[in-house]
């Protein structure tokens, strides 16, 4: 076997020749006819490399024997420092690639061995445009030594692992190296297709240039541009290539009647393929659109509400992307949207992106980009810029995570400056989005993880985020504290005692950040709330593995208020919650507890994360509306219980028919459910069950529920009459009667109730955070508020249609023919109170729905007062006014009172008797 020896040694040319004739002598010696030959003498400045070859098969460990005995020999007469050998050898190592052709996201695999024993494997891979060897993380391998070594490299191929692979085998800690390459056959597809344009609205048939373009790979693709499987009408022009960016220029004969998508497909040499799509969109007559115009410097053609328009105007020079803008449903343009992005920023994510897919040393490499990117963000023109600032912070984050690397007080320094950067900008603040806040806070976070700091007690200071923190080897008797006073107030604090059950005996590290200004673009769950305090977040690391956030520790910090609009009295605190509504994050108050003094919040909850206060603004003050509220609903409540004791009193008097029983029915399940509704909504109206989540959700959930079955047996009564009205000589079974009847009145509000809170409750928009009602802010399109006041809407609508209807006809002589005097008078009783009380419980929350901060004090006034005589209104169309049914019940009273004397004067003679 034939091996190649580099040996590089800080030493003149005389000396080398000594080395190697004794080099060539040692050898010899081993009996295994091993010869040596020298290959050539390369001088480097004071470093001189020789290149030997040997005949032979020799283990490491008797190759660098060898070595330092023939250096010991010559170190007799010329100095040898041994610390200076770099023994590189190819030609003892197998190196295999398969599969032969590598397809694009498929696995890679590369088995090098070597039939000795080494002490540990590196792996490197240098790309058709890298200068330099890139070192690849060792979770993408495994080394074996014992007794042959083996290392296998598995790596999911994409263009960033297209390239060639060296593994290298150490041994005499690292001063000999054993060598190998392999080059990887990786079938490439495009990483991102881009569209131009990628939507696009025609009022008529017309010509449409578009254009598909990637990165220019180097790969040789099948393009395709297809609607509904179809190239008809498109017509193939060009490629163009521009700055690495590679298009294929098309042009549509567009003569569809509908909106059609045309699918750009690039197809490689294995028929791997992937695809964009461009969206053509009819405008037809009368549909929602904005009108072509110029604005901003920008030409905008006519565009389909609902969808973007792309300005044919480029971005500047040195960025890339689309100029925007969104044609809003209601037909109104939005503000134009640079979504252009400067390439170097794009460079610079491309290298954070490679970091944390293992591709060079995260060490080295971060902090390189962390100042490039300082560099950069003086620049930054847009909120494109910023968006893409971020993303690199955050894929740097996660390069850190996955490599466990640790940074010093520059580096730190460095992120925190180019995260407080990126929050600077009020309006971009304001532009924002809460996904990308809570990607760069949670960047923020992680990272402070990966800070060693050089002193036990460390402070970094930016214009826009604080940062704070002590290392300990044991837990401080006065636990830990921290205090920030930038304009306002802001502290943490960790007792001792808390420390000792999370740390026990180990070192540990806790850092505090303090946000200024990222609040502006985190908004709260609820409309009705926003952030009245600064950000804060708190970390705690454990002999270097950090504590996540269901770990259990108190943690006690205060919040004085930014603002003097909020109202301390709704003070919420709460903590982001990065899991909710599936990624995006949200505030939860999961765990914390609120105390409200004059100065501000005090917060105690059982884990870390980022902290902060919500509130309500300062609520109008509306002179004895809490007193009407409680007053009035308590005199309903109590005419709704007199009410259905009257119904269970005169029952057997009263029903003496179908049509009777039908009515009674309906009348008592209304005021039943009338009067939990009431009670559900006065208990929710009491402070301690407003504070409590948990109470408050369960009396919003039980008051929806009965409030819309009050509505909906109503209906009950109202489809009765119409039953009636178009069935007049059948009559319906009771049965029947009580099946629909109670299948409308309580299973109906049941599954709306039920499809409301699973879409809601989750999202934690259910119920409003002031009060313990349905939220009334449209999450989509939809509030929570609107499953109560559509179905009462419909109902209200239905039921006056009927009332129409019904009450038309009954002035027919034709339609009292085939009923009795009774029945007919029954009837008269039904329309009056579904006349009476629909209008009434629909014009009460109607007026609740105009309730908002402006409005005018007569609307508060107003629905408190009809709520509170909904239950009158029943009590005195149903039961007072009914003569029948007071007369029922007086003989009822009267039967009552006269038993009782009775019974009293029998008594009476009995016990007389008794005495004679």
């Amino acid at each position: 076997m034939e091996e190649v020896i580099g040996i590089g040694w800080g030493c003149g040319n005389n000396k080398g020749i000594y080395l190697f004739y004794h080099l060539k002598s040692s050898i010899k010696t081993e009996g295994n006819h091993s010869f040596i030959t020298l290959n050539s003498i390369v001088r480097n400045g004071s470093t001189v490399e020789y290149d030997l070859i040997i005949n032979g098969d020799l283990k490491s460990n008797i190759l660098w024997r060898h070595i330092q005995d023939a250096a010991n020999l010559i170190n007799y007469s010329f100095k040898v420092d041994l610390q200076s050998f770099k023994i590189e050898l190819s030609g003892l190592m197998m190196i295999t690639v398969y599969p032969e052709t590598i397809y694009y996201r498929k696995p890679l695999r590369i088995n090098c061995t070597i039939n000795d024993k080494v002490e540990s494997v590196n792996w490197f891979i240098k790309g058709p445009k890298d200068k330099e060897k890139a070192i690849i993380s060792s979770r993408h391998y495994n080394f074996v030594n014992d007794p042959i070594s083996t290392s296998n490299l598995e790596i999911n191929a994409t263009s960033m692992w297209k390239g060639r692979y060296y593994c290298y085998f150490y041994f005499a800690n690292g001063s000999m190296i054993h060598e190998a390459t392999g080059d990887s056959n990786i079938v490439l597809l495009p990483e991102e297709i881009t569209t131009i344009p990628s939507q696009y609205s025609i009022e008529r048939n017309e010509t449409i240039p578009v254009k598909c373009c990637i990165k220019d790979d180097g790969e040789n693709y099948t393009v395709t541009l297809e609607a509904r499987g179809s190239s008809d009408g498109v017509s193939y022009e060009f490629v163009q290539t521009v700055n690495d960016t590679k298009c294929w220029k098309y042009t549509i004969d567009y003569k569809f009647a509908n909106s059609t998508v045309y699918r750009c497909t690039f197809t490689n040499m294995v028929n791997q393929s992937t695809s964009a799509n461009i969206i053509i969109s009819v405008i037809k007559k009368n549909e929602a659109s904005c009108k072509n115009e110029n604005s901003d410097g920008y030409s905008w053609q006519t565009t389909t509400a609902g969808q973007y328009a792309e300005s044919k105007d480029t971005c500047a020079e040195g960025s890339v992307g689309k100029i925007v803008r969104f044609c809003k449903e209601d037909g109104e343009w939005d503000k134009v949207f640079l979504n252009c992005t400067d390439k170097a920023l794009i460079k610079l994510l491309t290298l954070a992106q490679e970091l944390s897919n293992g591709r060079d040393s995260t060490c080295q490499k971060l902090p390189e980009i962390l100042q490039n990117l300082t560099d950069l963000i003086d620049n930054q023109k847009n909120l494109a810029d910023t968006l893409a600032v971020i993303k690199i912070l955050d894929t740097l984050t996660l390069a850190t995570e996955r490599s466990n690397s640790t940074f010093n007080d520059s580096v730190m320094a460095d992120f925190l400056s180019i995260a407080s950067n990126a929050t600077q900008d009020e309006q971009q603040n304001k532009e924002n989005n809460n996904i990308y806040s809570s990607t760069l806070m949670r960047s923020v976070e992680k990272f402070t993880e990966a800070f060693q700091s050089h002193e036990e007690n460390y402070e970094l200071d930016v214009p826009n985020i604080k940062l704070k923190g002590q290392m300990f080897n044991t837990v401080p008797s006065k636990g830990y504290h921290e205090s920030f006073s930038e304009n306002y107030t802001s502290t943490v604090e960790i007792e001792s005692k808390s420390l000792k059950e999370r740390v026990n005996n180990n070192s540990f590290k806790i850092s505090s950040i303090l946000y200024l200004n990222i609040d502006e673009s985190l908004s709260s769950n609820s409309g009705d709330q926003f952030i009245n305090s600064l950000v804060q977040s708190t970390t705690l690391k454990v002999n270097n593995i950090t504590d996540r956030q269901n770990s259990k520790i108190t943690v006690k910090m205060f919040f004085s208020p930014k603002l003097e609009k909020g109202n301390l009295k709704t003070a919420n605190c709460v903590f982001w919650d990065y899991e909710l509504f599936h990624g995006t994050g949200g505030w939860s108050n999961e765990g914390c507890e609120t105390h409200v003094t004059e100065k501000g919040t005090n917060c105690t909850c059982t884990h870390l994360t980022s902290f902060a206060v919500l509130m309500a603004e300062k609520g109008r003050f509306i002179p004895y509306l809490d007193e009407i509220t409680y007053a009035g609903l308590s005199f309903s409540i109590a005419s709704l219980i007199c009410f259905i004791t009257v119904e269970v009193v005169v029952w057997n008097t009263v029903v003496k028919s179908n049509v009777t029983r039908f009515r009674h029915t309906a009348l008592i399940n209304t005021a039943i459910a009338l009067l939990f509704a009431q009670s559900f909504f006065l208990v929710g109206s009491i402070q301690f069950v407003k504070d409590n989540e948990t109470l408050c959700t369960i009396a919003t959930i039980f008051s929806h529920f009965f409030f819309l079955s009050v509505f909906f047996w109503t209906l009950a009564q109202s489809l009765t009459l119409l039953y009636r009205l178009i069935f007049v000589f059948h009559q319906m079974s009771k049965l029947a009667f009580m099946s629909i009847s109670f299948i409308l009145g309580y299973v109906c509000p049941l599954i709306i109730v039920i499809a409301s809170t699973t879409n809601f409750i989750s999202k934690g928009k259910y119920k409003s955070e002031s009060h313990c009602w349905l939220n009334v802010s449209q999450f989509g399109n939809i509030a929570a508020f609107h499953t109560f006041i559509i179905p009462v809407g419909c109902i209200i609508g239905i039921n006056m249609f009927i009332l129409t209807a019904v009450i038309v006809k009954i002035m027919r002589p034709s339609v009292s023919e085939g009923k009795n005097r009774e029945d007919k008078r029954t009837i008269k009783k039904i329309i009056k109170a579904v006349l009476i009380l629909s209008p009434t419980f629909g014009l009460t929350w109607v007026i609740g729905f105009l309730l908002t901060e402006d409005a005018h004090e007569f609307f508060y006034y107003a629905f408190v007062i009809l709520n509170s005589l909904q239950g009158l209104f029943i009590f005195l169309t149903s039961s007072f006014t009914e003569t029948k049914v007071r007369a029922a019940f007086t003989k009822y009273f009267k039967s009552m009172t006269f038993q009782s004397t009775s019974e009293n004067v029998y008594s009476k003679t009995i016990s007389h008797s008794i005495k004679n």
